[in-house]
């Protein structure tokens, strides 16, 4: 027999809450780094804060996750932050967010701190390289510190990735890459 109870819509699909660590990264060790707690000016923060980062928390994640990685020589250290959203999540204004604010922003001297209050002074450029789709790429330029950073965004999930080291980063847009393809296989991955 039929129930004819109406029953509740989802409210993450494809990708559910319980999904969000699946969005990580294999090499994440489930710890965080030394985040980038604060950043200024206000209007290009979401370009470089990791702690409540203002473009994952800019859609209203239902479920949110993050971890910590170091390249295999130790020099690079790289921060994911991931999110799932709401089912009506807009991946392509989400993305457009982050390019607007990179083209506001570049250029401009961003002033951050970090948990272990040390403190950078970046300047704000776009990636060298072009971003793979559903992906916007920049970089933080310092005297002794470089970050390369992507945003990622598709069906109803963020991944956002830091990759710092003295000369930078390894390659953000294949980070970028394999990120879009862990949102993939899990928007197309049935219950």
């Amino acid at each position: 027999m039929d129930d004819a109870r109406p029953q509740p819509a989802a409210l993450a699909e494809p990708i559910t809450a319980l999904q969000v660590a699946d969005l990580l990264s294999p090499a994440v060790k489930r710890e965080e780094g030394n985040l980038f707690v604060s950043a200024d000016p206000t209007q290009c923060a979401g370009l470089a804060r990791e702690v409540d980062p203002p473009f994952i928390a800019a859609g209203r994640p239902l479920a949110t996750a993050g971890g910590h990685w170091t390249s295999d020589d130790g020099l690079v250290f790289v921060e994911e932050m991931v999110a799932v959203y709401r089912s009506e999540f807009d991946p392509a204004a989400a993305r457009r967010t982050v390019t607007d604010a990179l083209a506001a922003c570049r250029g401009t001297r961003v002033s951050v701190r970090t948990m272990s209050g040390h403190s950078y002074d970046f300047d704000v450029t776009p990636s060298a390289g072009g971003a793979p789709p559903d992906s916007a790429l920049w970089s933080l330029r310092a005297a002794d510190w470089n970050c390369d950073n992507a945003f990622v965004a598709a069906y109803n999930a963020a991944v956002e990735i830091t990759a710092c080291g003295t000369a930078g980063g390894p390659d953000t847009a294949a980070l970028a890459e394999q990120a879009r393809r862990r949102i993939e296989a899990l928007a197309n991955t049935t219950a």
